[in-house]
């Protein structure tokens, strides 16, 4: 049996996309592997499915496997992938969208530019600042980088803190790191961002997960630098971010205390393929 699919690039991430809905198929963990390696397969960060929806007030369903064939969180940006694939294929036609994730289903709106708005919980700003300490400080003083000393901490599912620095391109991320890994409130998986505003709409950021390194996609933790640039008047509400090492952009809009944090963001078709089942 041959599975028609798509390949999809954008915001440094890049997926294998499959229409469960026009073609019917159960796809086996250990074929997920298989397809995933990108020698011999198509060769993918993450595969998703997008599925007949289970309830009538929504419009489709999305599910999303790792390279390992293992069930995963759905991010904003595998949605913006998604959303615009199954605009460009008729699936669904109209702007806005219900889809539904593990059982929960958003909102999600399609532009005319084929970018796609997604709603994030917005994390929680906590009141207690923790400041870098004077040793580090010393080091660098003088370095090019350093501005403040005072790291904004952000609490979601995991705890993110950040940083304004002054050239995002000369911070020592990795020893930057090593050091909230020795304080006691901080744990592996917990992030770390460096932010440079450039203006009142635009910024760049630097992300590390401790105990795995430096980002280059999209994460969670961007609903967090919005958070964090509105509340502390770095920024504008609506702002253009820089991330994945400068490889992607997208548009983050908080509208101070509301519940959400609105990421839009593009994405690219690659090509169309048939693969063997």
């Amino acid at each position: 049996m041959l599975l028609r699919f798509s390949k999809m690039h954008g915001l440094g991430n890049d997926l294998m996309v499959l229409d469960l809905i026009s073609q019917h198929a159960y796809i086996q963990p250990q074929k997920m592997r298989e397809w995933s390696d990108r020698r011999f397969g198509v060769g993918f960060r993450r595969l998703a499915l997008i599925e007949v929806p289970r309830h009538p007030d929504v419009d489709f369903g999305c599910r999303m496997f790792d390279q390992d064939g293992v069930e995963v969180d759905c991010l904003a940006s595998d949605l913006c992938l998604v959303v615009r694939l199954v605009a460009d294929k008729r699936l669904i036609s109209k702007a806005q969208m219900r889809v539904e994730v593990r059982g929960v289903v958003l909102d999600v709106q399609l532009h005319v530019d084929g970018s796609v708005t997604v709603p994030l919980a917005t994390p929680k700003l906590e009141a207690e600042v923790t400041t870098l300490p004077a040793s580090f400080t010393q080091l660098h003083q003088g370095s090019g980088w350093l501005l403040e000393i005072a790291l904004l901490i952000l609490l979601q599912a995991s705890r993110h803190a950040v940083l304004r620095v002054a050239d995002l391109a000369r911070v020592p991320m990795a020893q930057l790191a090593g050091l909230l890994e020795q304080q006691a409130k901080f744990a592996v998986g917990d992030l770390v961002s460096v932010v440079q505003v450039q203006n009142h709409g635009q910024l760049n950021v630097r992300t590390w997960q401790l105990g795995r390194g430096e980002l280059d996609s999209y994460h969670e933790g961007l609903s967090g630098i919005a958070v964090a640039s509105v509340t502390q008047g770095w920024t504008d509400e609506c702002l253009q971010v820089g991330f994945a090492k400068g490889s992607a952009n997208a548009v983050l809009e908080w509208r101070n205390k509301d519940q959400h944090v609105y990421f839009t963001g593009a994405s690219t078709r690659v090509y169309e393929g048939q693969i063997r089942l």
